[in-house]
């Protein structure tokens, strides 16, 4: 993915800079002489559109400061994402299945390590790009981060391409696009800056792609799930949180057409059972997102599960099972803070 539009990295090109000396600068001094082998970039399990994009895109960033770096996926693409990359005609990046000891790697859109390979622990970690909390990597020496509170890991290296005078080439540009759209549910979530928006104003430009119509096509492309099983709906997007003593799966499917997934609901329990009982986890909360109508719909599948929900929402859950959670629509930026904030209080 190396770019041919490649610009000087010296500190007096500072021209396409939007941001403050201190940091442009810390940009700059940032290692550029080649290192042995190839740096691995991924990021976490069960990947997006986010994710995958940004791995691709920070391995062309570390290229063009002749690092050598390869991108990598963690699991198989959802719907999103296998439409992102065959509009923008991008390869799909390969399956790592193991992560060496000692291997030089890079973290994209996570720094948590129940979310990435368990031999993380062993691995060389060269940097970290992330928007999410702190969730405790650790790595044996000192090592470059940047976690911004913007909507997504490409709204990141947008801008640090940008502050390092790089114009990424069209597909790079798309895919940066890709990550803030699909994050930011075409700026709904309140995960959403000012500056996310301007990023996918020039990103749109650079990539030749209008901005709306592209966000809708991924859309499109996101509600399409027919043919996914009730296991695979809830494990598209899942992550696996500590919050007051238990261990849950959170699952979020976000669409357009949210009659469809409810409709399964029955189907949709019993594989929640299923995944906690084979997963050791004290409950799975699925959440199915109505990006049109900005609200979420709970579904339960236990009494212990209908409990945190209530106590973390003060809802009543219905006697199906079902409750509406009217706004919500970020994991990372309403239920889980949500969730702990309930647990902070008691007992969930």
């Amino acid at each position: 993915f190396r770019s041919i539009w490649f610009k000087s990295l010296h500190p007096l090109h500072t021209e396409r800079a939007t941001f403050p000396a201190m940091q442009v600068l810390s940009l700059l001094l940032l290692p550029s002489l080649a290192v042995a082998g190839s740096v691995s970039v991924f990021g976490h399990k069960v990947p997006d559109t986010d994710t995958v994009s940004s791995a691709i895109v920070y391995a062309w960033e570390l290229n063009e400061r002749n690092i050598s770096a390869t991108a990598y996926r963690l699991g198989e693409l959802n719907p999103e994402t296998e439409y992102v990359l065959k509009a923008l005609d991008v390869a799909l990046p390969p399956l790592l299945t193991e992560v060496e000891a000692k291997s030089k790697v890079a973290v994209v859109d996570t720094n948590n390590p129940q979310e990435l390979p368990e031999s993380i622990s062993k691995a060389s970690i060269h940097s970290i790009v992330d928007h999410h909390k702190l969730s405790g990597l650790a790595n044996a020496e000192p090592l470059e981060i940047d976690m911004r509170p913007l909507c997504s890991a490409t709204s990141i290296l947008y801008a640090r391409a940008k502050a390092s005078g790089l114009t990424p080439p069209k597909h790079i540009a798309g895919l940066m696009l890709a990550g803030i759209l699909s994050d930011s549910l075409e700026f709904r979530s309140p995960t959403t800056t000012e500056l996310d928006k301007v990023h996918a104003a020039e990103l749109g430009k650079l990539a030749g792609l209008d901005v709306h119509q592209y966000a809708e096509a991924m859309l499109d492309a996101k509600a399409k799930v027919d043919h996914l099983t009730p296991t695979e709906l809830i494990m598209m997007d899942t992550k696996i949180f500590k919050i007051g003593g238990k261990k849950l799966r959170v699952s979020v499917m976000e669409t357009t057409k949210a009659a469809g997934p409810l409709a399964k609901k029955a189907e949709l329990v019993k594989a929640m059972k299923e995944l906690a009982q084979s997963e050791k986890v004290d409950d799975v909360l699925f959440f199915v997102v109505d990006i049109m109508k900005e609200a979420a719909t709970f579904i339960s599948s236990s009494p212990s599960a209908t409990k945190i929900i209530e106590k973390a929402w003060n809802v009543k859950v219905d006697k199906e099972g079902l409750v509406e959670l009217p706004g919500v629509l970020s994991r990372k930026k309403q239920i889980i803070p949500k969730l702990e904030a309930a647990a902070a209080d008691a007992e969930l």
